[in-house]
């Protein structure tokens, strides 16, 4: 197991998603969840580094700070570091998610910024569905109402698809 941060959020979304399929009126709490990740394999500092990710997506989400509320037809440059991270077909990917009006510039920025908090020195376009859906997953908005079909069609269509 490469045993990295993203390969924890990964397994941990799921494993809870199936869980939730087994029996929605569980909740499992984190020693819990802890344990199970520990018995799987995963280091304790990984599985540590996964749950505060995620509280940071929170954090983030629970901010009323919108930034980008009003930026329309602006144009997202990024930065060499970000470059590095993100391939072109990642960047083309956020372009499209927000063309598309699936993302907008907050959550776009939200997602940049977990991507970048990844210990990761480079993420797949696959890796930046995953982060994508689990932030948008996450999300509170009342505005859009996400369908979970749509979301894992964004993680499992192939890139040919996605992109076009």
């Amino acid at each position: 197991m490469t045993n990295n941060i993203l390969d924890v959020l990964t397994y941990m979304f799921d494993y809870l998603f199936e869980e939730a399929e087994y029996d929605s009126s569980h909740e499992i709490d984190d020693t819990t969840l802890k344990a199970h990740l520990s018995d799987v394999g995963f280091e304790a500092a990984r599985i540590d580094k996964a749950l505060n990710w995620l509280e940071n997506i929170a954090t983030l989400q629970d901010g009323n700070i919108k930034p980008f509320a009003n930026t329309r037809g602006g144009m997202r440059i990024y930065s060499t570091a970000e470059k590095l991270k993100l391939d072109a077909k990642s960047r083309g990917f956020l372009l499209f998610m927000e063309n598309m009006r699936q993302i907008d510039a907050n959550q776009r920025e939200m997602i940049i910024d977990q991507i970048m908090s990844l210990g990761d020195s480079a993420i797949s376009l696959d890796d930046l569905k995953w982060v994508v859906m689990m932030i948008l997953g996450n999300s509170d908005s009342d505005d859009e109402e996400i369908s979970a079909q749509w979301l894992e069609s964004i993680v499992f269509l192939d890139d040919n698809h996605t992109l076009q």
